[in-house]
């Protein structure tokens, strides 16, 4: 069929006609809701673009008493993992009339920028990723009645969330170069909140949790805590190797900051895994480049999985005051930089 010509308007009743559903099953397509089953969804699709439909997005807006636009507030967007949580997000949202508004977290003064993005004549509902959710943001979410889902939680913080189970991630490793014959552990860790440092990460407790498990020393001059960046990595490994008695293997609690301390190794004449061995954290992509032993985090299907709660809140789905909580467990993936390549290569998950 041939798009209408002239001033005639393609309505979503000639949508419906033509895909043989309901106005209703048409309407849902629209508002992105997941409950609709994919040919249902592509067929919809297909004849809107074949009839050239084009809704009219301000009017259905208000209508509905919506914006059609989402908040997603994450912490230094330049940093790959966060990145590619944007990119399970887009996924998720590449079939629905939704956009976002994006806030990034890099200064303390950006946190009342975003705050103030929260307001339901703005948006629709907030994605909040890898961030402390203060009473602050919950009162104002409260307040204007938005929908939240958080990625990247706090498993206790009272909203919809997708949890990473990173003590497990680190326990993981841990265990993995205690395997390898390593007694001294060291650990170089970055804050979760940059505007918390002194709050302690779940991997770094998951490391203490892991060295008492195996009866192995936890020594306080083998933690390190610096900035998410190769300089930090660099900056904690010339630190650790100046101590009287090293370390022979590190956890680093990012790939960014594991591939600061390969390159501190090299300046230190140190061979990798020979007289170090070395587990990031994340999986990004140049881990693979580097032969960077790792713990892998799904990032782009955890930002595209808290997208799609937050649309099965908007859609009703999800019941107002309802909470979904769903729990992502990483998994280790072996590369050379642990000494292991060629014995246990691969990679590993928690229940192994």
């Amino acid at each position: 069929m041939a798009k209408r010509s002239g001033s005639s308007r393609v309505t979503i009743r000639d949508v419906a006609r033509v895909a043989g559903v309901g106005v209703a099953t048409v309407s849902r397509v629209l508002n992105g809701d997941p409950a609709v089953a994919a040919a249902t969804r592509e067929r919809v699709h297909a004849v809107m673009a074949q009839l050239g439909y084009q809704p009219l997005r301000t009017a259905r807006a208000l209508s509905r008493r919506r914006t059609d636009a989402l908040l997603v507030v994450l912490p230094l967007l330049t940093r790959f993992f966060y990145v590619e949580i944007l990119r399970g997000i887009e996924e998720a949202l590449l079939e629905t009339n939704y956009a976002f508004i994006l806030r990034t977290l890099e200064r303390p003064a950006d946190g009342s920028r975003a705050i103030a993005s929260v307001r339901r004549d703005l948006v629709d509902g907030a994605l909040l990723v890898s961030m402390a959710v203060t009473p602050v943001w919950l009162a104002r979410l409260e307040r204007e009645r938005l929908p939240a889902v958080v990625a990247d939680a706090d498993p206790a913080v009272p909203l919809s969330r997708i949890v990473v189970d990173h003590a497990e991630g680190a326990r993981l490793a841990v265990t993995h170069l205690a395997r390898l014959g390593h007694q001294r552990i060291a650990v170089i860790d970055r804050p979760d909140d940059p505007f918390a440092e002194k709050r302690i990460s779940r991997r770094l407790l998951g490391y203490r949790q892991a060295l008492q498990e195996l009866g192995l020393e936890l020594r306080a001059e083998y933690e390190r805590v610096t900035p998410f960046s190769v300089e930090g990595g660099i900056t904690g490994l010339h630190s650790l190797m100046q101590l009287p008695v090293p370390p022979t293997a590190i956890f680093v609690g990012s790939d960014t900051q594991a591939w600061g301390v390969l390159r501190a190794a090299r300046q230190l004449g140190l061979d990798v895994p020979r007289d170090l061995a070395v587990v990031g954290y994340h999986d990004i992509e140049i881990a693979e480049l580097l032969g960077l032993t790792t713990v892998r985090v799904p990032m782009r299907a955890i930002g595209r999985r808290a997208a799609q709660l937050l649309l099965e809140h908007l859609s009703g789905r999800l019941a107002p005051g309802e909470l979904a909580v769903e729990w992502v467990t990483p998994e280790l993936v072996v590369r050379r930089s642990c000494g292991a390549q060629g014995t246990d290569a691969g990679v590993e998950s928690a229940s192994e």
